[in-house]
């Protein structure tokens, strides 16, 4: 029974490692989607992509839809790039409006339109929540490069902490959550798993947003369980 995964790094299995006295991403030996795959015994293709929010990941979907159109089940993850903020920018001009990559009203009107076009295809879409962040640490690894200047901008732009960052993360999930509720659409809630007896920050890399190896076993599980019982 032949599965597609569409979403950005976290399914397509980047890890943060460190090569000496650099980090660095690197594709997990064992990911997400290979590990459903050894787990499930089916063959999983991964169209995840790095940076990709739910607008890049219909467009891949357009381009791949006879690859996917012979799957039983397409994996949907995306969110964590959709609610982040181009830091950068932020730092540089603290007064000016700044937006997410994907405003919330595009990101549940596209996200339905995924689903929709999987379901004209014969695909039935399976919807990952987002996994937990640590708002510290991905502060701290964004912005280790930066003068106290640059650091103290977005501070300020986030009212002064980091919670800000952590509090639009919990917005996309629960759109994500609400999609799903609308369009009827299997709900895989990795997100309350990875948070049980307060051990998030176990599963996370360094820079507070990829699942590390520990991290990518357990979403493999919860996979894994919920396709057991479809």
């Amino acid at each position: 029974m032949k599965l597609v995964a569409l979403g950005d790094s976290i399914i397509k299995g980047v890890v943060l490692t460190h090569d000496g006295m650099r980090s660095r991403y690197t594709l997990s030996r064992k990911n997400i989607v290979d590990q459903c795959a050894e787990r499930w015994g089916s063959e999983i293709v991964n169209l995840g992509k790095m940076g990709c929010t739910i607008t890049a990941g219909e467009r891949i979907l357009d381009k791949c839809l006879e690859r996917i159109a012979g799957a039983r089940y397409v994996l949907l993850e995306y969110g964590g790039n959709d609610s982040d903020y181009k830091w950068q920018a932020i730092a540089e001009n603290p007064s000016q409006e700044h937006l997410p990559n994907t405003p919330l009203s595009l990101y549940e009107q596209t996200y339905e339109r995924v689903i929709h076009k999987l379901r004209q295809v014969g695909v039935e879409p399976l919807i990952l929540s987002l996994p937990p962040m640590n708002a510290e640490r991905y502060f701290a690894f964004f912005s280790s490069t930066w003068s106290d200047k640059l650091k103290q901008n977005v501070m300020d732009w986030l009212g002064g902490t980091t919670n800000t960052i952590m509090s639009g993360h919990e917005l996309y999930n629960m759109a994500t959550f609400k999609i799903a509720q609308r369009t009827q659409t299997p709900w895989i809630d990795v997100t309350s798993e990875l948070i049980k007896g307060n051990h998030s920050r176990d599963y996370l890399c360094e820079d507070g947003i990829h699942p590390n190896e520990m991290g990518q076993a357990k979403i493999a599980e919860l996979i894994v369980k919920q396709l057991e019982i479809m």
